[in-house]
């Protein structure tokens, strides 16, 4: 595939997938970046295939979380300018790179302010083991923004939508890809908008 799109971690991918399949989208790769601090690391690697011509067009899918979008920009920019040599002023909106003489296209997407928060927005059944755990997080002074938002997602898929038995196997059965299977996620839901918008770009 010579479009690609750089998430963050193993969840964004998952759910980047079923979204793909739910909008009949371009297809693309998926690749994910297994943290921020390792989003120079992710760009050599493209740099790479870039070389060998075997991509067209990139695509960036990170947290907004406590940034402004100008702040996030210039932090993708940072590490463009060290790897391309370039750097991006507004998101949504392709710009033309050159590296070792070879033209590509590259974009990014800023999810506001990040997954956790777009899930329980999307969740399509009720959650009321999950609200009563969050609440009981959301009560706790020294419980960080960050650890309370991630926290739902999971009480939710755990607690409301897998079985005993699935929860007895968590490994396996207590992800996006599983819950959605079971009705988990409403991937029509017009909050989904912009960022399907940015896929299908790809």
């Amino acid at each position: 595939m010579r479009n690609v799109i750089i998430v963050e971690g193993k969840t964004d991918k998952e759910f980047i997938s079923q979204l793909v399949d739910s909008a009949q989208v371009l297809t693309f790769q998926i690749e994910t970046l297994g943290g921020q601090e390792r989003f120079a690391e992710r760009l050599e690697t493209i740099a790479h295939r870039v070389i060998k011509q075997e991509i067209d067009k990139v695509g960036i899918v990170i947290d907004l979380d406590d940034h402004t979008v100008a702040t996030r920009l210039q932090w993708v920019s940072r590490y463009l300018m060290e790897v391309f040599d370039c750097e991006i002023t507004a998101t949504d909106i392709f710009i033309n790179v050159q590296y070792e003489g070879v033209n590509f296209q590259l974009a990014c997407h800023f999810v506001q302010p990040n997954l956790d928060v777009l899930l329980r927005k999307i969740a399509a059944k009720p959650s009321p083991r999950a609200d009563c755990l969050h609440a009981c997080l959301a009560s706790q002074v020294n419980a960080k923004q960050k650890e309370r938002e991630k926290a739902w997602p999971l009480y939710y898929m755990r607690w409301d939508i897998c079985d005993f038995a699935e929860r007895a196997n968590g490994a396996k059965y207590i992800n996006f890809t599983h819950t959605h299977t079971k009705g988990a996620w409403n991937l029509d839901s017009p909050v989904l908008g912009e960022l399907k918008a940015f896929l299908s770009l790809f």
